[in-house]
């Protein structure tokens, strides 16, 4: 065979080749890993809402089942803290909704409105970061409330006396609201202003004796609030849970809001005794 066409042949063979590696289609791209199929989210029922406490809300949107052994949110707008640990078994489609005492706000102008999100831990030593949805503004009216709450501890400390006076007729009692000045040196404090009372699921104003407005608080202000049953049903008193919760509204300076001011346990059973004789239930 001639010279030229054994290396001619040579060529073409070596081409092919050099085609065969450098021509041929890319391996694909190796699969992400596999997240656990988590949804997030957070939410405040009636037990709740007297604390202050939220509940932590995991769906298992996979189709097998996943045991949850821890749960945190981040959320800039509060510190640390914020958790649930134990053990949930997660079927597949099943939503549970873990309690979680909330941590402190984080006030101020360096508190930020960022999405907040979950870290989820699971049985098999995973842990996922999955952001939280918060369909009824949850965190945003507690870091309000809480972080105004602090703002208004620093003028003025309201309490309710133990003691639950006798109202004119027998549908009425006297609820005695104290505003204390605050607990250690702060200064001068701002002007306070009550604004508002409002009622709860137990009790409501009086129509002959309506609560105060637009009342200045001078310090030890003994403020009397007149209060009737707001509804006799014994079935949704008995299931109340913020009826002795009262919510009052305040002008601290230049900031305005509510805050939550609780009954003692002694205060709470008197008004619910009080409630029972003025709906007139049966002695039980």
């Amino acid at each position: 065979m001639p010279r030229s066409i054994a290396a001619t042949r040579t060529l073409c063979a070596l081409a092919a080749l050099v085609c065969a590696a450098g021509c041929s289609p890319a391996a694909p791209p190796a699969a992400p890993a596999t997240e656990a199929p988590v949804a997030a989210a957070v939410d405040q029922f009636r037990d709740e809402y007297a604390a202050g406490s939220i509940v932590i809300q995991l769906t298992d949107t996979g189709a097998a089942p996943l045991t949850v052994v821890g749960a945190e949110l981040a959320d800039p707008r509060f510190a640390d803290g914020t958790a649930w640990a134990g053990s949930a078994e997660l079927a597949a489609g099943q939503t549970l909704s873990l309690p979680a005492a909330l941590a402190a706000p984080r006030c101020g102008a360096g508190a930020s409105d960022a999405a907040p999100s979950l870290r989820v831990r699971l049985a098999d030593g995973t842990e996922r970061t999955v952001a939280a949805a918060d369909p009824h503004g949850v965190l945003a009216r507690l870091h309000g409330d809480q972080c105004f709450a602090q703002e208004a501890a620093r003028a003025v400390r309201l309490r309710l006396e133990d003691a639950l006076g006798a109202g004119t007729t027998a549908r009425t009692a006297i609820l005695t609201l104290v505003a204390d000045p605050p607990a250690g040196p702060s200064g001068v404090p701002p002007r306070t202003v009550l604004t508002s009372v409002e009622g709860t699921p137990l009790l409501g104003e009086d129509p002959e004796r309506p609560w105060p407005r637009a009342l200045v608080l001078a310090p030890r202000a003994r403020i009397a609030l007149v209060v009737r049953p707001a509804r006799c049903d014994p079935h949704a008193v008995a299931e109340d849970k913020v009826g002795t919760l009262i919510p009052v509204g305040l002008e601290v300076g230049e900031a305005a809001g509510v805050v939550k001011v609780a009954a003692s346990p002694a205060l709470r059973a008197a008004l619910y005794r009080f409630v029972a004789r003025a709906c007139g239930w049966p002695a039980g």
